[in-house]
């Protein structure tokens, strides 16, 4: 009873096994995303071991890898990966070998069939672009797997920085994602190319250097991703790929260099924070520097390895001068912070994924892609906000030139250009136009008397009394001093001496409640434009004479011009 008691343990323990074993093959009757969670891992630090070498190793120097992802920083190592498929049908069943991200340099698969036949391929980055099933910017290759279960080994090396999922997928599901995948590139690159284009154009029209910069950051930044994407490898070197491989780190110091020259440019650095300036371009310098020197002397791997560091400190320091500047009251630097912020958030944390600090999954590795589209909004807003702020200062710079600053009344510089304009209407429509001289009484008596403040006072509120009076449509002027000019037009004489009468009475109500006793007069003299006139100043000429003989006489009164020189 016992022989048959341990027969039968014996034979228990040997199915589970085998359930065990066939349970964790991967089954392909459908497709398989980042099958990592089904694979055995085994790191080769000689980077020499053949696929015979491998076989014979003990099975449990294979470790599981127990996650969709493996990660290894950068290692001079060959990482071994081992897996089983299991094919249900009776016939062969093709599926796709799939490989993210799409810089690996030397990819190896070996795929021993249920009868020990064993089919090779090769493929990656350090061989041409040809060597890869499908048209497609990731590696991939396609095997038609016999009924059973077959085993596969795979091989990876590469310079970069290691980080790889592979995934088991049928043809047309890959290629019906990837279509999906290729529509959400499109519209983002579309985006990118839209808004170069637009501020292109903003730059040959305003002729503001920092749009050029943004063109020129943005330009590096599609020649990067199109890079360590395969976008490139795909369409321009795909007979080179060591020009591809190098082409990664290259167009990163480049990417870098751009961002801070925007950065420069944008926040004007030369202008506000001389210190910074510097200390921008010198930080420039050394990132090329350490580019040509780890070129030159480290040889790849530290030109790829500097040019990631380089990213993060570089990005780290622009939202430390974008938050410097913001924080010295350049409210234009508030896009632009939050934008360099996304974008190192995003490049740290795709940093610290390839170097296997952090888990990989679809959203970190990708983060600097995402945080980069975030900042290339946010730089857009930045520049439409910093264009906004620039208009509207002219305006007020332009509006204060034309405004006197004690009334806020019209300056009489801006007299003479509404003047200029006046003078060309009338002659060509012969409309009526009437003008307002006005002089305060005795204001050189208010001066002295009361002192410059009470005269400023009474200057303004004589300035409040006659925008109080006049229409919207008609402009008011201090020539200086205390004379006053108003312009009427599609105005004739006796509506002019309308609105006038209004007026005094206004002025002589004001009430100074310094002197109590002090009461507000003045004179006015209009005049109409006439047919025979070469411009308003003619009209101006005859409302000061009008003026005269109000001053000449008994003051605080009104008089139209007229041909006899009588009053009204």
């Amino acid at each position: 009873m016992r022989i048959i008691f341990y027969v039968l343990l014996y034979l228990n323990c040997t199915t589970m096994l085998l359930a065990s074993t066939s349970s964790n093959a991967i089954d392909i009757s459908s497709s398989h995303h980042n099958i990592g969670k089904h694979i055995s891992i085994y790191k080769d630090p000689t980077a020499s071991m053949k696929l015979s070498d491998i076989r014979k190793l003990p099975k449990e120097i294979f470790k599981p890898l127990n996650k969709p992802a493996s990660s290894h920083g950068f290692t001079d190592a060959s990482i071994w990966y081992r897996f089983n498929v299991i094919n249900h049908k009776k016939t062969p069943v093709s599926r796709l070998f799939v490989f993210t991200p799409a810089w690996l340099d030397h990819v190896n698969i070996a795929v021993i069939s249920p009868s020990g036949e064993v089919k090779k391929y090769q493929g990656g980055n350090a061989l041409p672009y040809k060597h890869r099933t499908l048209d497609h910017y990731l590696i991939n290759f396609k095997h038609a797997f016999e009924a059973g279960e077959s085993q596969v080994y795979i091989e990876v090396k590469t310079r970069d920085p290691f980080i790889i999922a592979i995934s088991l997928m049928e043809e047309s599901t890959f290629l019906s994602e990837q279509l999906f995948d290729s529509l959400i590139i499109g519209l983002i690159y579309g985006g990118i190319i839209a808004l170069l284009i637009y501020n292109l154009f903003l730059y040959f029209r305003i002729k503001e250097k920092y749009y050029l910069f943004y063109v020129i950051y943005l330009i590096a930044f599609l020649l990067l991703n199109s890079s360590y994407n395969g976008y490139w490898y795909m369409s321009i070197t795909s007979n080179y790929p060591e020009i591809q491989n190098w082409s990664h780190s290259i167009l990163a110091y480049i990417f870098i260099c751009a961002a801070l020259l925007f950065a420069n440019s944008f926040l004007n650095l030369k202008k506000y924070h001389q210190k910074l300036y510097r200390s921008t371009l010198y930080l420039i310098y050394t990132i090329l520097t350490i580019s040509l020197f780890s070129a030159v002397f480290g040889g790849y791997h530290y030109h790829v390895m500097f040019s990631i560091l380089s990213i993060i400190v570089a990005s780290s320091y622009i939202v430390i001068v974008a938050l410097y500047s913001w924080k010295s009251g350049m409210h234009s630097a508030r896009y632009f912070l939050f934008g360099s912020l996304s974008g190192l958030i995003g490049a740290c944390v795709t940093a610290l994924t390839l170097m296997s600090l952090i888990p990989y999954n679809y959203f970190t590795y990708k983060a600097s892609d995402f945080g980069m589209y975030i900042d290339i909004i946010l730089l857009s807003l930045a520049l439409a906000d910093k264009y906004k702020i620039i208009q509207e200062a002219r305006l007020k710079a332009e509006k204060d030139s034309k405004t006197d600053v004690l009334t806020g009344l019209k300056n009489r510089r801006f007299f003479y250009e509404i003047c200029a304009q006046e003078s060309k209407k009338l002659k060509r429509y012969k409309n009526d136009f009437s003008i307002i001289l006005l002089d305060i009484d005795n204001f050189k008596q208010v001066n002295d008397t009361y002192g410059h403040s009470m005269g400023d006072l009474l200057l303004k509120q004589i300035a409040f009394s006659i925008t109080d009076t006049i229409r919207v449509y008609d402009d008011a002027f201090r020539l200086g001093g205390d004379e006053f000019i108003i312009l009427l037009p599609k105005t004739k004489e006796e509506d002019a001496y309308t609105l006038a009468k209004h007026l005094l009475v206004k002025i002589n109500n004001i009430y100074v409640k310094a002197t109590k006793t002090l009461c507000i007069t003045a004179s006015m003299g209009i005049s109409s434009f006439q047919a025979q006139d070469e411009d308003i100043h003619d009209t101006i000429k005859r409302a000061d004479s009008a003026l005269y003989q109000v001053k000449f006489a008994d003051k605080n009164d009104i008089k139209i011009w007229t041909n006899e020189n009588k009053g009204t």
